[in-house]
């Protein structure tokens, strides 16, 4: 038994994890300082923390947690997407057509699991669409704070730095998520990219702890939920 928790400490993997922690303390503490869209990102963030410590219990005990790599990549096609539902303007096509897209990316991802992957395999399809529904919100968002002037508050510019978290977590996780049927294939030879999609992990967490924490500790008064994150 503890081995077992000592050899989970000292894996690498375990590193993101700290800081998502971290950032999950945070955010409990805080809750009523974070704005709407902080909000949805912290319960992204409790989501994750849950899934990666069953997904660890899982493989000790079962050995097996892929059904829970199923559950987590369909709520974080729905609670990324709600995300940028709050911060991207009414002129995003993300925004206008929201249930639409992201109900569509839903569906798909279940049958996927349903006839394609099972929830005993990799789902490397699913995860990549959504990989790639989640890269262009960003990609969105970025386009639009650049062509608009954005009022220079501090909500602005962690969203900024949490966005360009995830375009660079995520554009590399999805190049690690492409080529995993390869590293199946190959027997782990392409071990080297999972473990660079963990340092990408860790360098999210890190910035997404440092915008939560520069908005839980900001000196003036609290957020209020009406405050524009995007100019029309």
């Amino acid at each position: 038994m503890w081995d077992i928790i000592w050899n989970e400490l000292f894996d690498s993997t375990t590193l993101p994890v700290i800081c998502l922690l971290g950032s999950c303390i945070l955010a409990g503490c805080y809750w009523k300082r974070l704005p709407d869209p902080m909000q949805v990102l912290a319960i992204f963030l409790f989501f994750n923390l849950f899934i990666e410590i069953a997904a660890r219990i899982a493989s000790h005990v079962w050995r097996q947690n892929l059904p829970l790599l199923h559950i987590y990549t369909l709520g974080e096609c729905l609670l990324l997407s709600i995300f940028y539902r709050h911060i991207l303007d009414d002129e995003s096509v993300f925004r206008k057509h929201f249930y639409w897209i992201t109900g569509g990316t839903l569906i798909l991802v279940v049958l996927n699991t349903v006839f394609l992957q099972k929830p005993t395999e990799f789902n490397s399809y699913a995860k990549t669409l959504v990989q790639i529904l989640v890269i262009l919100n960003a990609l969105d968002y970025s386009f639009r704070f650049s062509e608009q002037t954005l009022s220079d508050t501090l909500l602005n510019r962690m969203l900024r730095w949490v966005n360009a978290a995830i375009l660079v977590y995520y554009c590399g996780s999805l190049f690690v998520f492409m080529s995993s049927q390869f590293d199946i294939k190959t027997g782990g030879a392409l071990r080297i990219l999972w473990h660079i999609n963990t340092v990408l992990n860790l360098i999210f967490h890190i910035i997404v702890f440092y915008a939560l924490w520069k908005i839980a500790f900001h000196q003036q008064k609290s957020f209020s939920s009406s405050e524009p994150v995007s100019s029309s």
